[in-house]
């Protein structure tokens, strides 16, 4: 497949795509074509001999006296043979009879139209092969084109099927001018009309084609293997087609993907809501266990008041006796100080001087018993509103546990009722 395509004077992006132009560190810039893989750019190579920059080629070919340049904007000062390496030969029958089949072809004002094309199978060479018919290529356009007016010839390897840009200044004789200055140097001129007319388009492949057939092995390189039908398609159809392709994919890959988002959503809704569901019959169970709970323990502490409150109050109560009635203020105080300064003997015994003796003694015994009674009722209670706290706990975590099995089996009962829903022959009879 060869297409050609024209560029005119402010066209330059052509060439930085041709030789891979670098960035600052390196990298190879791929002007937006994402089919460039850059890890292989450095397979590509130029066959043209004239390594300088491909603008300074142009502009010193447009600077010779002998050829004339149109000074417009819509002349077109060089042009691109886009060449791509054969990857699909006929297909032929067992009677040597070549196979046919109905194929679109895009093309770039929009259009489609069906054409009766050579039915291809898949191609493979070696990298010499490879190497060969871009040499054969760069060999015939230059010579079919002049070879003092190549730009450059790059191949590309690094994109998704191999091929070169022959880029070149399309120059023909200046037949008017020779016949008006017959005495003169013969004047050449830039005309991309008159050299790539349609008569070259037509005859182009069939040419190219009988080339590489005298130069190489007959039939290695079929480039009229039907791929051309309807004539030849510049590089703007070809992506055309290309991209049109791609789009429908596109859109197949995106309704698929909508598809499966909707049945995501619809699953993720339906989850949602028997999640809700759950949460709602678990809060209320819990709600339940509480409310109970507090029940218990309201009870619980309405017997204590009942019942050890007034032992308690009594306790004080008879503390309270042992005032000023029986000892007087002088006898408490120096009983206190006595307290404070204990005396101790040889033995390691400790003695407190006890004023008024015969009425302290027997009131301080009668105090400790009182104390002592005091305090082993409040263990008591103390251990009892330990033992309810815990009976409590426990008793918290078994009315949880009930409540929330008594939600898994409503949970069940209402599945199982859908369930039986779904299975009687009424139901299957109505979705039929």
């Amino acid at each position: 497949m060869a297409n050609f395509c024209g560029f005119k004077r402010g066209d330059c992006g052509l060439f930085a795509h041709c030789e891979r132009k670098q960035d600052e560190e390196g990298n190879y810039v791929t002007f937006g074509n994402q089919r460039i893989d850059s890890e292989l750019s450095y397979l590509n190579y130029n066959l043209c001999p004239d390594t300088r920059r491909q603008v300074d080629i142009l502009e010193e070919r447009l600077s010779d006296p002998n050829l004339k340049c149109q000074n417009r904007a819509d002349v077109n000062i060089y042009g691109s043979w886009c060449v791509t390496l054969p990857t699909h030969v006929p297909e032929y029958d067992d009677e040597g009879e070549m196979l046919m089949e109905d194929k679109e072809v895009h093309h770039r004002d929009g259009t489609v139209t069906q054409s009766t094309v050579p039915k291809l199978k898949e191609v493979h060479y070696t990298d010499e092969q490879v190497r060969l018919f871009f040499q054969l290529t760069y060999d015939f356009l230059s010579e079919r084109y002049g070879k003092e007016n190549v730009i450059s010839s790059y191949v590309h390897l690094d994109e998704t099927t191999p091929h070169t840009h022959f880029l070149f200044v399309p120059v023909v004789d200046d037949k008017k001018w020779n016949e008006k200055n017959p005495d003169k140097h013969p004047r050449q001129k830039v005309c991309a009309k008159e050299l790539i007319n349609k008569t070259e388009l037509n005859m182009f492949h069939r040419v190219f084609q009988e080339y590489l057939d005298s130069h190489s092995e007959r039939g290695l390189f079929p480039m009229l293997n039907g791929t051309t039908a309807g004539g030849n398609r510049t590089i703007a159809e070809l992506k055309a087609e290309q991209e049109m392709e791609e789009a429908k994919e596109k859109i197949r890959l995106a309704k698929a993907e909508k598809e499966r988002a909707a049945k995501e959503a619809e699953q993720a809704s339906r989850e949602a809501e028997q999640i809700k569901a759950r949460v709602i019959m678990t809060m209320e169970a819990l709600q339940s266990a509480k409310e109970e709970t507090y029940k218990e323990f309201e009870y619980f502490v309405s017997a204590v008041e009942k019942e050890e409150i007034p032992v308690v109050k009594e306790l004080k109560d008879t503390l309270e006796q042992f005032d000023a009635k029986e000892l007087d203020t002088g006898t408490i105080k120096k009983f206190s100080e006595a307290l404070e300064h204990p005396v101790n003997d040889r033995n390691g015994k400790t003695y407190v001087e006890v004023p008024n003796p015969k009425v302290m003694i027997p009131v301080l015994k009668k105090v400790t018993d009182k104390f002592a009674k005091a305090l082993t009722k409040i263990k008591d209670i103390h251990e009892k509103v330990k033992d309810k706290a815990e009976h409590t706990r426990v008793r918290i975590k078994e009315l949880i546990a009930e409540k929330q099995a008594e939600v898994d089996r409503r949970r069940a009962e209402r599945q199982g009722g859908k369930r039986n829903r779904s299975t009687r022959p009424g139901n299957n009879d109505r979705s039929k």
